[in-house]
């Protein structure tokens, strides 16, 4: 009998050690642990983070798993809820183009809780979250770009899937237990694009719940709870349930799985706003260190991008965006704001700049244009193009095919090092901690208990 998707998937878990990792797998997971904890640490002073660390507390349980910024363990649930709206809160976590996924925000919360926990390994934990991130990444890719026109969010959605996977990595579950947990997760998924409509927090919320959901599930399959076999492929399963117009391949979730590691092509991001905002605004910045304009002699910015990317950044109410979700999803206003200040970090994601008189004026001559090549190329390339006239005549423009930290132009790992300082350093008072946390993330494989990395990343009480 032709083995299901979830018993491939489940096999492959039971039998993966670290060993049998490739270079770049273990190398991309290892770095991923990095980017992960500079936004769980760096959004701690921020509402949404605050909301949910006070939520976990207040549901409280046994002292399980560490919350950042509280010197107090609940639940491990409610820990990896807390921790993932954290790591979530800036948009600043990997992304992988086939997938239209953040693999990251719900898988590494998880794993981190659960190895804390059971002080495990390095290794160990590095298994479980290649295995959850592969997860995420290639059950993104069988609906082919287009599961958000169906109004569902991956992350959250294809996030339940990938976490439940390195939870039950890291419990040990057996082949049966494994399939269980991903039955019972598959009626756990859930994640809409609503969001977008007014800029709401729960876009943050898409890491929350599938983190807190996949713990769940993984321990109900271990006390003997079941769940659906065919979870992915059956008449009522995932794959039809959260496709539009049933447009899917499943052929994405087994074509060379435990020999081809999708997830290590996850790109890095460089700027704290989705990942399809990295073209255009790399084009700014190239503007901007080349041509050096000035930004009040700027009377057009042309876009060229692809149909998705404009419906997500540039629908008409981009144009008057109200709070820091929209500036996070404002195409209009992320490109005034990079030929403004010459930068887009953190600090460019501030309320501030709404009513600022320039930001609003090169909003007001932004115009937005599909290009048919680029929407040709998605969703494997999330290509850009900008150009700029000033009131001389002159104009400038540049083409980005991948943006920065794309596979194809990727970051260093000094580079998110240095994110991770930049972020880090926001929040503790003595950057000791911050390169202390930098080392042992360096020599992770090498580390015996992953409780020690938490007792360093949470300097609440201290």
């Amino acid at each position: 009998m032709e083995k299901t998707i979830s018993e491939e998937i489940a096999e492959l878990a039971a039998g993966l050690s670290y060993g049998d990792l490739p270079e770049y797998a273990a190398s991309h997971a290892k770095l991923l642990t990095l980017d992960v904890l500079a936004s769980m640490v760096g959004t701690r002073n921020i509402v949404t983070s605050q909301i949910a660390r006070e939520v976990a507390q207040e549901l409280g349980g046994p002292a399980e798993g560490t919350i950042v910024g509280l010197d107090k363990k609940v639940a491990l649930p409610n820990a990896a809820f807390a921790n993932a709206i954290q790591c979530y809160g800036y948009d600043f976590v990997d992304d992988h183009n086939e997938s239209n996924a953040h693999p990251s925000p719900a898988t590494y919360p998880v794993g981190l809780a659960l190895s804390e926990h059971k002080k495990m390994s390095g290794k160990r934990f590095l298994e479980a979250v290649a295995l959850g991130n592969e997860v995420v990444c290639r059950m993104g890719a069988a609906y082919l770009g287009d599961m958000y026109y169906q109004g569902f969010h991956p992350t959250g959605t294809c996030g339940t899937m990938g976490a439940v996977v390195t939870a039950g990595k890291l419990m040990d579950l057996d082949v049966q237990q494994m399939v269980y947990a991903q039955g019972i997760a598959g009626s756990m998924v859930a994640g809409l694009m609503a969001w977008n409509s007014e800029g709401s927090f729960t876009k943050r919320l898409q890491a929350g719940h599938p983190a807190m959901n996949s713990v769940i599930a993984a321990r109900m399959a271990h006390k003997g709870f079941n769940g659906p076999t065919d979870i992915f492929e059956g008449k009522d399963g995932l794959l039809h349930a959260y496709s539009y117009l049933d447009h899917y391949d499943a052929k994405y979730l087994l074509d060379g799985l435990g020999k081809q590691w999708v997830f290590a092509t996850s790109s890095i991001k460089v700027y704290p706003c989705c990942r399809y905002s990295g073209g255009h605004l790399d084009a700014c910045l190239q503007i901007v260190d080349q041509y050096q304009p000035n930004p009040e002699d700027i009377v057009k910015i042309l876009i060229r991008s692809s149909k998705y990317t404009m419906r997500l950044l540039a629908e008409e109410r981009k144009w008057n965006p109200k709070n820091i979700v929209d500036l996070q999803f404002s195409m209009p206003y992320q490109a005034a704001i990079a030929f403004r200040n010459g930068k887009v970090t953190v600090d460019e994601f501030d309320v501030k700049y709404i009513e600022d008189p320039l930001v609003k004026r090169l909003i007001s001559v932004t115009e937005v244009v599909e290009d048919p090549e680029f929407e040709r190329r998605y969703p494997e390339h999330y290509s850009s193009a900008v150009q700029i006239i000033m009131k001389d005549g002159k104009s400038f423009e540049v083409t980005v095919d991948d943006p920065k930290g794309d596979w194809r132009n990727p970051v260093k790992p000094e580079d998110v090092r240095e994110k991770f300082r930049v972020l880090a350093n926001r929040v503790y008072p003595d950057s000791q901690r911050t390169e202390a946390i930098i080392r042992f993330v360096d020599s992770l494989e090498c580390q015996e208990d992953m409780s020690e990395l938490m007792n360093l990343v949470n300097d609440a009480g201290c």
